[in-house]
């Protein structure tokens, strides 16, 4: 059984390998900017999923990630270093923040966060001299490595591809852990029953901030790598509609379950394609997406591909 799976595992990662030489330019962009959302929804899919927190301001620290890597690198500040600084930031602030909004809970909550991404978005859009306001920032350094005797040496959209792709499979790793960890057990009981989790000695609020701060932390990262693969960044892009997409990817995905942001990720992005033309009538479609999936299929992909082949991915 350990064989098979290791071969299927081989054979996956094979695949992949070799889209960029089989795979037209346009569509190996779309799947590096497809990673990029998969990061920010695993963080989202670990509240939402596992803690049972709607958040809708998910946007809002993607972008507060692109911004501060964006601004880090134009001052001189290396590009893999921007990188984890601006996650970490992201996530302080997500806990600074989720001291107040994580007193709320259900349908405030969600309202909460839906304001906070509003706040968000204007301070983008109204603070021109350091975001660069409804223009955005443009010109962001790029990310490049040191060859020797050769120097600089800047990602083209092939190493973008396999360095989104690595990123991907270590989340993949290190979620796989922690859902399964004593922390991933709590968050469960924390979403089943507050009080009761509560009164058998889970520390709830230090959970309920440590998942916030997670999410929001990959939510910055996301937004880091989105920054410098785009080259710029503009308010619209973090805009709330954004994080309506990524709560529409979770649950088309399927809550709670580590490979549901791939499914609703994938799903998501090709839907969009074929309804550029609905403009921000895309919105009131991925309302109704999410209706329908809440009443008619509440698992999402995921758990109709488990009805249909009798297989468990939510391991």
């Amino acid at each position: 059984m350990k064989k098979g799976r290791l071969f299927i595992a081989l054979g996956i990662a094979a695949g992949i390998a070799s889209i960029p030489a089989i795979a037209r330019e346009d569509t190996v962009h779309l799947i590096v900017v497809t990673g990029i959302w998969i990061i920010v929804t695993s963080g989202l899919n670990l509240l939402t999923g596992y803690m049972g927190h709607v958040s809708f301001g998910q946007a809002g620290f993607f972008g507060f990630g692109a911004y501060i890597s964006a601004l880090l690198s134009k001052m001189g500040l290396s590009v893999w270093l921007s990188f984890p600084i601006s996650a970490m930031v992201t996530g302080a602030v997500g806990v600074l923040l989720g001291l107040g909004i994580l007193r709320l809970s259900g349908a405030y909550f969600a309202i909460g966060t839906l304001i906070l991404g509003e706040v968000l978005y204007s301070v983008y859009y109204n603070w021109s001299p350091v975001t660069g306001g409804y223009m955005g920032l443009m010109n962001i350094p790029p990310l490049g490595f040191e060859l020797p005797f050769m120097g600089e040496v800047t990602f083209s959209l092939v190493h973008w591809f396999y360095f989104v792709n690595l990123v991907l499979f270590l989340l993949v790793i290190f979620m796989r852990k922690l859902v399964r960890s004593q922390f991933g057990r709590e968050l469960i009981a924390i979403r089943q029953n507050e009080s009761l989790a509560e009164s058998l000695g889970v520390n709830v609020k230090a959970r309920k901030l440590q998942c916030f701060g997670i999410s929001c932390l990959l939510a910055g990262l996301g937004g880091a790598f989105y920054s410098h693969f785009m080259g710029h960044v503009s308010p619209s892009s973090f805009a709330v509609g954004r994080s309506l997409e990524f709560i529409t990817i979770v649950i088309i995905g399927g809550l709670a379950s580590l490979i549901g942001p791939f499914f609703g990720s994938y799903v998501l992005i090709i839907m969009s394609l074929y309804m550029e033309f609905l403009g921000a009538w895309r919105m009131v479609v991925y309302g109704l997406i999410i209706i329908f999936v809440m009443m008619f299929a509440r698992g999402g992909i995921v758990s109709a591909i488990e009805k249909c082949f009798g297989v468990e991915l939510r391991r």
